[in-house]
């Protein structure tokens, strides 16, 4: 047997899960009218977070100009207090933290916490029904006017479930005159046989109950056309009460084009997805066919090379060298597009740290700096998620291009930073070298573009293409800004993810 403790506990958790879970708005308070407690489903209504509403007074949720009244009728209910619905026969307005407007049901309720008398506030945002009632409320011509004017299908039906509002916009919808399914049943009309018994089920618990589980809710769902064909529908269904009649406002939609373009954006980007692996595999068999041809050209003009060495005139000599170079080069083209194409095949997102990343890759490109004597300045670097491979391509590419293009006589000076923002990391990396013309700031990251000769510049022109791909591939971008003569600064974006912070 539970004893009395247990039986508590138990209840006080059952109470605080229905309070928690509820899908009506609870707010509580105290004899003072200062808010003690406020469930998820008031805090969406008026845009508040408890934090923000617990202890404050409960007509800071009142419109200005009722204010005073609200606060005389509260201290009288408090001299009385019992469980009723609030300002019968009287329109009562909520206010949000926006500063709107709007109309409500609320019910109060009553307890007390020692010697504390606690109010409980159960609120519905009724606009949307206020909106409804209204129309009805006009003269039969205009309601007609907004009916027949109406982009949606309105239908209305009446406590038995038989139509009574059929627009020319359900006419077009589904098939039917008006004239044909006025007094018709609703379910055998234009609902499908399978959600039939549960429609006419939520009708009978709404009417008895008043329980519901899908009015003034945006739903989706199929609905049957005259012809027996289902098709999907949006629709938003309105109780209303005129009289004490209760009827029912159905506004709804044909989605057939939305789904439609759905399945086609779908079967697009699947499609657009399967190219995009037939490229890359395309890219990286033919890349490594063509090293076997590459191998074969360079070890038969090695053999021509040792063969007439003391007995080739000048001429064959640079002949055989324009090949070996060619060559040279037509393996290195082969080599980046091969790299191009393994890009992101393996993705397996993990911590990197963009400090080691680039210390890294400067210990890599230790003869380049020496050589240019650069000067390297680094901020500190945030740890990503990210694709390690990758990320130090990408700084390798960069860096090795500020330290390639550089100005003759002047040794390069390297800044790499970064700015963090809501939902990325911002990287930027500039330079002192010949710059870029604008004109080219888009060229130059596209594969195989190239700004300067081999004889110049030595390079394949892939390796800008490589940073766009790899930025890519962090949801990130990549863009430059450069004035010719002065320097280059190359910005690139990484996203963030939850695991992502300041080293």
């Amino acid at each position: 047997m539970k004893d009395q403790n247990e039986i508590l506990l138990e209840n006080e958790k059952a109470f605080k899960s229905l309070f928690e879970h509820a899908t009506i708005s609870i707010l509580v308070t105290d004899e003072n009218g200062d808010i003690n407690l406020v469930n998820p489903n008031a805090e969406k209504l008026f845009g508040y977070t408890k934090e923000e509403l617990s202890g404050k007074p409960i007509e800071l949720l009142i419109p200005e100009n009722l204010r005073e009244i609200h606060r005389q009728h509260r201290q009288h209910y408090f001299q009385a207090p019992k469980a009723r619905p609030m300002g019968l026969g009287k329109d009562l307005f909520a206010r949000d933290k926006n500063g709107r407007t709007f109309p409500v049901e609320i019910s109060l309720g009553y307890y007390k916490l020692g010697a504390q008398k606690m109010a409980v506030a159960f609120i519905t945002d009724v606009s949307e029904r206020k909106k409804a009632e209204a129309i009805l409320r006009a003269s039969e011509e205009t309601t007609r006017l907004i009916m027949n004017s109406a982009l949606d299908a309105i239908i209305c039906i009446d406590s038995n479930g038989c139509i009574t509002v059929w627009n020319p916009q359900a006419e077009q919808i589904f098939g039917w005159k008006e004239e044909e399914v006025k007094g018709r049943r609703l379910s055998e009309t234009i609902v499908p046989q399978q959600h039939r018994e549960a429609h006419e089920a939520g009708l009978k618990r709404y009417l008895n109950t008043r329980e519901q589980s899908v009015l003034n809710k945006l739903i989706e769902i199929t609905a049957l056309h005259r012809n027996g064909k289902e098709f999907p529908i949006e629709l938003t269904i309105i109780p209303m009460r005129q009289n004490d009649t209760d009827f029912f406002c159905a506004f709804i939609r044909d989605i057939t084009d939305r789904r439609e373009a759905e399945v086609r954006q779908k079967e697009y980007a699947e499609d657009l997805k399967r190219k995009n692996i037939e490229l890359e595999q395309f890219a990286y068999v033919a890349s490594h066919d063509l090293q076997e041809p590459l191998r074969t050209v360079s070890g038969f003009v090695e053999l021509l090379k040792r063969h007439y060495k003391h007995e080739a005139d000048e001429n064959v000599t640079k002949y055989i060298n324009y090949i070996t170079d060619a060559s040279d080069r037509m393996r290195r083209l082969v080599q980046d597009l091969l790299d191009y194409s393994r890009l992101g095949r393996e993705r397996i997102l993990e911590p990197i740290d963009c400090n080691q990343v680039v210390q890294q890759v400067l210990s890599d490109l230790t003869m380049a700096v020496q050589e240019s004597h650069a000067v390297i300045n680094i901020d500190m670097l945030p740890t990503i998620s990210g694709y390690a491979t990758e990320m130090k391509q990408l700084f390798q590419n960069l860096i090795s291009n500020s330290l390639k293009f550089r100005k003759p006589g002047e040794p390069p000076v390297i800044n790499i930073s970064v700015m963090p923002k809501d939902d990325h990391w911002q990287f930027k990396i500039s330079d002192n070298g010949i710059g870029i013309d604008e004109k080219y700031w888009e060229r130059i990251f596209i594969i195989f573009q190239r700004l300067h000769t081999k004889n110049e510049y030595e390079g394949t022109g892939i390796g800008l293409a490589h940073c766009k791909k790899i930025a890519e591939l962090h949801n990130g971008r990549i863009w430059v800004d450069s004035v010719v003569g002065e320097g280059s600064t190359f910005y690139f974006t990484i996203k963030k993810r939850f695991t992502d912070k300041w080293k």
